[in-house]
């Protein structure tokens, strides 16, 4: 039989400190020992984590304040430095397109005719479900009224003039009539008839029972497109949205009374503008497609049919010139600007544009709290104490400490591609104190108001101009221009945008010319051989500093990737910790169970020492 050996207890040496051993707290001992090794350690680490954790933490006040700052300055672009104004804002106003563009300065504007849309009424409807069946062709074009209306009846009749028969005419009357019009009737003339004076001819008749009508007569815009509308048993509602979903006009039921007895359906044109009528025709002209037609002259079969409205364009003088436009918003007289023309007026009106000096002022303070703001913050983050040790959590992070001198040449550095001269914020009145915050200087900013105030525009606006008014240059917005100075001239037979080519195209007498190097670019002249010129290509301040705070913020960027490296960092020190932690615990372990051994052979010896010596004391007695 094999006998299994039986597993020893390990002794429990803490249960044997202090009871009979050495006398020691040998707890309190351990820890002292453990402690003088690992608290040091511990020590250090914590104070590690605890700059790292910090330095986290301040490049998240600082991403935060430059997000801040990135949008403060694009929202920049968005103000405005002009005031518009209108004497007559019911009749005319004006508003600012771009404002790069504008030109201070009043302009007269007179005898203003609205561009109109074209609006022809279907009458008569006694309600909006009666029925019926058409093919209609609808036509875009210009009306051209030939003859004016008159809204009495009149006994004269004058040569070219095209009138209606009110009520029957007979006798020597509808002799008279006959004799010198196209009616080539006999007598009498029924009602609804209509007749034209022939060149040369007028007179009167005895009865009052004509009337002048309007004639009209149509040029088509485009005889290949034709728009088809067909249906049957439509009501009048449904008529009237089938026309409405034909491009180029819109159409709508009208109670004319407000009585439900008599509708019309309201057709008119998408857009203003003499060339912007329309025409509604049939190959079939009975019945229901001669309803609803738009005839040039009143149709005896609906006599309700009737031109509302010509379409027409807008008419005005512009300081003394006259103007004629198809629409009432007009882009293209004043530079920057949009005219809206709102109603008919004869008398002048003025509309005027001029920088405005609490608007600018308004900006600029704007722009000099949100720079303080960002520096007040990368100031405390980098703050180095020079008597002590209480430093920014960034004050030595290289990262940090570049955009922090980049940010200070903003201050500094010119703004150019304004013109021949360079622009410094100093001029707009925003300059540094000895401790680097800004502030503004009154006296510099009402000088360049005065002198220059378009120098301000460099705060917010891009800028791609020439020097020239015989050139124009425009680009896209996704073509990229360095900032500077760029002359545009001919090098033998290659013209020249800098050191660039360019490609000529013959334009309205001129010059077009295009880039490979920088698509989307385009520069115009008069002249097809011109001079040469230059053009300027600027960024704004605005910009500028947006564009320094997306480097602050973007992912990849140097203090992006600091970033990383300190949660990199900040890791290392928590693995630390955790394997001093380990550690403590394995010595605290060897100290223990060292010291227990020691205390049992203590224990021990101090008890065979008293057997001894009780031994000793009994033979003492015996003897």
């Amino acid at each position: 039989m094999v006998e299994v050996a039986k597993e020893v207890a390990k002794p429990d040496y803490l249960s044997l400190v202090n009871k009979s051993g050495s006398g020691f707290n040998v707890s309190e001992l351990v820890d002292a020992i453990v402690g003088s090794e690992i608290e040091p350690k511990r020590n250090l680490q914590k104070t590690k984590q605890e700059k790292t954790e910090n330095a986290i933490s301040g490049i998240g006040f600082l991403t935060s304040q430059a997000s801040t700052t990135q949008t403060s300055f694009t929202s920049v672009k968005s103000e405005t430095f002009f005031e518009i104004s209108s004497s007559n804002s019911s009749g005319v106003t004006i508003k600012a397109t771009d404002e790069t563009q504008l030109q201070a300065g009043i302009r007269s504007i007179s005898n203003v005719t609205t561009a109109k849309k074209m609006a022809f009424e279907f009458g008569g409807f006694s309600n909006l479900t009666d029925k019926f069946t058409a093919t209609l062709k609808i036509d875009l074009g210009k009306w051209t009224k030939t003859a004016a209306s008159s809204s009495a009846n009149t006994n004269s009749f004058q040569s070219q003039k095209t009138y209606i028969v009110t009520s029957p005419i007979s006798g020597d009357d509808a002799t008279a009539i006959a004799a010198k019009s196209s009616y080539g009737g006999g007598s009498p003339i029924p009602a609804n008839t209509t007749f034209t004076v022939t060149n040369g001819q007028s007179g009167t008749i005895s009865s009052a029972s004509i009337k002048e009508i309007d004639v009209y007569a149509f040029q088509d815009a485009d005889g290949a497109n034709v728009d088809t509308v067909t249906f049957t048993t439509k009501s009048v509602s449904e008529v009237a949205a089938l026309l409405n979903a034909v491009t180029g006009i819109s159409a709508t039921t009208v109670d004319t009374t407000g009585e439900g007895t008599n509708f019309s359906i309201i057709v008119t044109s998408d857009n203003t503008g003499a060339d912007n009528g329309f025409r509604i025709t049939s190959d079939d002209d009975t019945n229901d497609n001669k309803r609803f037609r738009t005839p040039t002259l009143p149709d005896a079969s609906a006599t309700t049919n009737r031109f509302s409205q010509l379409a027409s364009d807008a008419a005005f003088t512009l300081d003394g010139v006259q103007v004629t436009r198809e629409s009432n918003s007009i882009t293209d007289l004043l530079d920057g600007a949009e005219i809206e023309l709102k109603s008919d007026f004869t008398t002048s009106a003025s509309i005027g544009i001029s920088r405005s000096e609490t608007n600018i002022r308004s900006t600029v303070n704007s722009v000099i709290n949100s720079l303080n703001e960002f520096k007040a913050e990368i100031d405390r983050l980098t703050f180095i104490d020079l008597e002590g040790d209480a430093n920014g959590p960034l004050a030595l992070d290289p990262a940090v400490n570049s955009i922090k001198s980049s940010f200070k040449k903003l201050a500094v550095e010119p703004l150019n591609g304004y013109g021949e001269k360079s622009i410094y914020l100093s001029q707009l009145g925003i300059k540094t104190d000895n401790n680097g915050d800004y502030f503004l200087d009154d006296t510099l900013f009402k000088k360049t108001f005065s002198s220059n105030p378009e120098y301000f525009q460099a705060l917010k606006d891009e800028n791609l101009a020439t020097n020239t008014s015989s050139a124009t240059v425009t680009k896209s917005p996704f073509t990229q221009i360095a900032v500077g100075t760029y002359t545009v001239s001919k090098d033998g037979a290659q013209w020249k945008f800098g050191d660039t080519n360019l490609t000529r195209f013959d334009y309205k007498g001129g010059s077009m010319f295009t880039s490979t190097t920088y698509p989307g670019l385009v520069i115009k002249t008069a002249a097809a051989e011109p001079a040469s010129f230059n053009i300027y290509s600027g960024q704004s301040f605005s910009k500028r500093v947006a564009d320094l705070m997306t480097k602050v913020v973007e992912v990849g960027s140097p203090l992006r990737n600091s970033e990383e490296t300190y949660k990199t960092r900040s890791a290392d020190i928590e693995e630390r910790l955790k394997k001093l932690e380990e550690r403590e615990k394995l010595i605290n372990s060897k100290y223990t169970e060292q010291f227990g051994k020691m205390e049992q052979s203590m224990t021990q010896f101090n008890s065979t020492k008293t057997l001894l010596e009780n031994f000793i004391e009994a033979w003492k007695k015996q003897k």
